[in-house]
């Protein structure tokens, strides 16, 4: 060695012992601004600046050492550790494989190699430089965890899970371990596991976010809501700034039927993140079960001013607009659904039923129809396309949609009313009649359908058959005055006046405005 050089390294070395770091480093770039490039110099270099975090500096000066020689295994390795620090992995992944190639016994290179592939997402590559790595230092613990991590990110879960039952075995309060076990056994589904690592970290930091985080979700996962309450509790009281341990508080006291108090969490989250739709839409749904209208509707249209496309936001104001009658906004709420999700079966139904209520019956009928594109709700949307079309003045086809419902479901008691009373308006009496018995068979004999056959019996002629439903309508319904009073005629047209005129008596008793049946 130049005995220069030797000089310059040794009075480098005699500074750094005494602490003068970077009086050390001078003395050595000293040596290079007057020539010297010894490789010694600048590994020295290289070493001072990194022990100094200079993590670019020692970059580039094992970037001009590789210029005096490529072949430098160590270089490229120590440019690579200095290239990792700064978060350039891509770069770094390239050093430490020229390092692991010049050097095959480099072991720390396949490491270097397999961690920086896992920040660049490569897991695959990354397994392969760990495994090689494994392979010589079977026990290592970063290529451990680097494979666990590799592992996990190809879903192979079950090998990973393996791995850190290992790991926390030798450390079983490790943070980082415990950590990230959770994170695999939540991707496992098995939170047991979850409850187990998650105490564990609780009672190493009882104050920890992750810990009380994940034990609520835990108890969310197995359904117990008081656990879950208690744990997300703990920790708005600890960090009463988090927002998700509100907005989890929320859920958990709606589960638990405590809308009040979820009302109150999902206010307070809504105060920590104003741009969090979602808790807007929960703080609505938390004031619609408390009966309170007015603020459940400021909070859906919150979450619909951030997210105007928010589907439950918008079914859920659209349903609350439509309970308080007010159609034409629940109208165009339902609208702007099936804008936004065409194939919303559920969004069509409604809008057709609000345009329904609104006597809007042409477009009524055209939602119905397109309704009937899904193989959902297909009776009930017949059923009131049936209705549409026949407020629309248009019988036939409406006749046509409600018979459409019965070969499919044949007791479909509304499509038989329909029918029935369409054949009624059209004094259509023997289909009419027909369909009463069916609706007599199917609902069982009430007051009302009784009255209904005895007087289609009556229309046609048949006085004494609508006597004897009359009689067994009042048998159910004594103080029935309708019946009352057409029993009376179906006597007459028998030749009873006497027990008619008692039947018209008994009317007049129950509901005396029929005096105007006599008396004009």
């Amino acid at each position: 060695m130049n005995p220069s050089v030797l000089k310059s390294l040794s009075a480098a070395a005699s500074l750094q012992l005494g602490g003068r770091v970077p009086d050390a480093l001078a003395e050595l770039r000293r040596a290079c601004q007057q020539g010297e490039r010894a490789p010694q110099l600048y590994y020295a270099i290289g070493h001072l600046e990194f022990e100094l975090e200079q993590y670019d500096a020692a970059a580039a000066t094992y970037r001009e050492l590789l210029d005096l020689d490529s072949r430098e295994s160590a270089a490229w390795h120590n440019l690579a550790v200095c290239l990792e620090r700064t978060g350039q992995w891509e770069s770094a992944a390239e050093a430490f494989q020229r390092a692991s190639e010049l050097d095959p016994r480099r072991t720390n290179a396949y490491l270097g190699r397999g961690i920086a592939l896992l920040h660049l997402h490569e897991p695959q590559t990354a397994l392969e430089a760990l495994e090689t790595c494994l392979a010589r230092q079977p026990f290592r613990e970063a290529a451990l965890r680097g494979k666990a991590a590799a592992l996990h990110l190809l879903d192979r879960p079950g090998e990973a899970a393996d791995i850190y039952q290992q790991l926390l075995a030798r450390d079983p309060q490790s943070e980082d371990l415990l950590t990230n076990t959770i994170a695999l056994a939540i991707d496992l589904g098995d939170y047991q596991r979850v409850s187990e690592c998650a105490q564990r970290l609780l009672e190493a930091d009882p104050s920890s976010v992750v810990a009380l985080d994940c034990l609520a979700l835990a108890a969310f996962a197995r359904r117990d809501y008081e656990a879950a309450a208690q744990f997300c509790t703990s920790l708005v009281e600890v960090h009463p700034e988090h927002f998700a341990g509100w907005f989890n508080l929320g859920i958990a006291c709606q589960r638990l039927g405590n809308h009040r108090e979820a009302s109150g969490a999902y206010s307070r989250a809504v105060l920590l993140d104003p741009q969090s739709a979602e808790a807007h839409l929960y703080l609505g749904t938390a004031w619609q079960e408390l009966e309170q209208w007015e603020p459940a509707q400021s909070a859906y249209e919150q979450a619909l001013a951030l997210q105007p496309a928010m589907r439950a936001a918008l079914w859920n104001l659209a349903l609350l607009c439509e309970r308080r009658r007010d159609l034409r906004e629940a109208e165009t709420l339902y609208a702007r659904l099936t804008h936004c999700y065409p194939e919303a079966p559920d969004a069509w139904f409604r809008l057709g039923c609000v345009r329904l209520q609104l006597g809007d019956f042409p477009g009524s009928v055209e939602t119905f129809e397109r309704c009937l594109a899904f193989p959902t709700q297909r009776s009930e949307a017949l059923l009131n396309l049936g209705i549409a079309r026949w407020r629309r003045g248009d019988p036939a086809p409406a006749k046509e949609a409600f018979r459409q419902i019965l070969p499919s479901d044949p007791a479909f008691v509304p499509a038989l009313r329909c029918l029935a009373a369409i054949a009624l308006e059209h004094k259509d009496f023997e289909p009419a009649l027909k369909l009463h018995k069916q609706l007599v068979e199917l609902e069982g004999p009430t007051a009302e359908l009784l009255y209904n056959q005895a007087l289609l019996l009556q229309k046609l002629g048949r006085a004494a058959d609508a006597v004897g439903c009359y009689r067994q309508a009042l048998k159910k319904r004594p103080e029935f005055p309708e019946a009352l009073l057409n029993l009376g005629h179906a006597l007459v047209a028998l030749g009873q006046p006497e027990e008619a005129h008692s039947c018209w008596q008994n009317a007049l008793q129950v509901q005396p405005e029929l005096a105007e049946n006599f008396l004009l």
